[in-house]
């Protein structure tokens, strides 16, 4: 390490540049901490092997020996950080057992730490796949990395408000998970003139809220030419005639959604849903794609009912607003217009990438 630069220890669930999360959390800041003098140590639970088989179904054995690996590299870390500045925790240290490497670094060596979450992570949920682990996993460590923290990163205000309750003396600050507008959410739409296409991207983690739209679109597509394009790791756990599935990549993950007319986000109204940020929402403004999304959390916030999209709480909702949209061309490029500037303005990297430096060049000075 060069004289002078700083050293930032990022310890992640996943390996660099795989999980959504982690990418539009912090990893697309690294690049800028790097230009501004810090050095990046970054530290995965589950190596490259692991991530490929985690949320596919069985595998059993293989999963045990990738969990007892990540937890090698854990217990071993704590020889290897005696240059660090600052550590930041996205989400959980490993799955299961007592954060006890986060203790260390901040009660023995006195590291300040970061705790960056985006999701009601307190709350028991896993992937279908994994199901059976459910009662293994340590939920309760959301609350202790956060009282081990010198300054919480939490995604919206529902949030912030758990990090608080929490106790500590952690600052608590609200960051956004943000867009790239510049380098990679840089292009508008262009819709396909053969059919209305409503489009939806996402995990398996959320295929489940489709269920719920999937009679509003059966009906619309009775009605008029309709695509419904799903973007996803897995396929649906339905069919019909009108629906496209489209494999997710990282390669073509902006590509996928450009020829959509509206970006649809179906939650249901619970304390997970309150604790989303709202990443498909701001994925389809982005790119110039007004969003249909459930009236629940920072959905309220990010979407501006006929603005840049529509907030819907009743099946009917969805229906009149997608027959709206399909119908009058005028509106649709209306709210097409205004899609990009909430996004620059409240939700780019670009917005707030001085934030994020200030923040963490602070904490290395203490």
């Amino acid at each position: 390490m060069k004289s002078g630069r700083k050293k930032l220890l990022v310890l992640c669930p996943y390996p660099r540049g795989t999980a959504p999360s982690q990418r539009f959390r912090f990893e697309q800041y690294l690049g800028i901490l790097e230009a501004e003098g810090w050095e990046i140590q970054q530290e995965p639970f589950w190596d490259e092997q692991s991530w490929e088989i985690l949320y596919q179904k069985g595998q059993v054995l293989s999963k045990v020996w990738a969990l007892l690996r990540g937890f090698w590299r854990r217990s071993t870390l704590v020889f290897r950080v005696a240059k660090v500045q600052v550590v930041l925790v996205h989400r959980e240290l490993a799955p299961m057992g007592f954060p006890w490497v986060a203790w260390f670094l901040t009660q023995v060596l006195k590291k300040p730490m970061v705790f960056d979450f985006d999701d009601a992570i307190w709350i028991p949920n896993t992937s279908h796949s994994n199901r059976r682990t459910l009662g293994l996993k340590s939920y309760g460590n959301t609350s202790k990395l956060i009282r081990m923290s010198s300054l919480v990163f939490a995604g919206n205000a529902f949030l912030a408000e758990y990090a608080k309750s929490c106790g500590g003396r952690a600052e608590v600050n609200i960051m956004p998970t943000t867009i790239d507008t510049e380098g990679h959410h840089n292009r508008l739409g262009s819709p396909s003139k053969e059919a209305f296409v409503v489009g939806w991207t996402g995990s398996h983690s959320t295929l489940t809220y489709l269920n719920d739209l999937k009679p509003t679109m059966e009906a619309l597509a009775a009605e008029f030419p309709l695509r419904w394009v799903i973007v996803s790791d897995v396929r649906p756990n339905f069919d019909c005639s009108f629906l496209e599935f489209r494999p997710w990549s990282k390669e073509t993950e902006v590509e996928s959604l450009l020829d959509f007319h509206v970006g649809v986000m179906p939650l249901r109204d619970d304390a997970w849903a309150e604790g989303k940020c709202g990443f498909k929402a701001l994925q389809y403004l982005a790119l110039g794609i007004p969003a249909l999304v459930s009236t629940v959390g920072v959905n309220k916030e990010i979407v501006q009912e006929g603005e840049n999209g529509y907030l819907c709480s009743e099946p009917e909702d969805w229906y009149e607003r997608l027959k709206q949209l399909a119908s009058d061309a005028e509106l649709l490029a209306l709210l097409s217009k205004n899609t990009r500037k909430g996004i620059q303005s409240k939700y780019s990297v670009l917005a707030y990438k001085e934030r994020y430096l200030e923040a963490l060049n602070r904490l290395s000075k203490h």
